[in-house]
């Protein structure tokens, strides 16, 4: 062999073992980690009579550990209800809640969801009208 065929066969091994390091890198090394929120579809009723909303939420766990979260929701941008809870990755919690809103609610009312992993904050939302 000559010297130019010894420096493509080197930079081509090379060019492999980066492209193999890289590749564990991004599929084994660095795991995104992040949780979902969200309103369970269809499952939002207002009731007039008692000033109060039912509804429908879950969160889905990507974290890469065991995460502890903290979800305060608000009517208005009052906060009626708080709840802390811990899950596993690709745990899911799903619950069905019924807030009484603040007396003198004005509409159309903005009910939001905040989300805090202590990493990140989620927010989701939807409005009684």
């Amino acid at each position: 062999m000559n010297y130019r065929t010894d420096v493509i066969t080197y930079a081509v091994i090379i060019a492999v073992a980066l492209g193999i390091i890289t590749t564990y890198f991004f599929i084994v090394v660095d795991k995104e980690s992040y949780s979902a929120l969200y309103i369970i579809p269809d499952s939002t009723i207002f009731d007039a009579t008692d000033n109060s909303v039912f509804f429908g939420y879950g969160v889905r766990s990507f974290e890469t550990v065991r995460t502890d979260y903290e979800l305060n929701m608000y009517s208005a941008g009052v906060q009626v209800n708080n709840k802390k809870f811990t899950l596993n990755t690709g745990e899911i919690l799903e619950e069905r809640v019924k807030l009484v809103l603040p007396p003198n609610t004005q509409f159309p009312n903005k009910i939001s969801l905040n989300l805090n992993t202590g990493n990140a904050n989620e927010e989701v939302h939807f409005w009684i009208k």
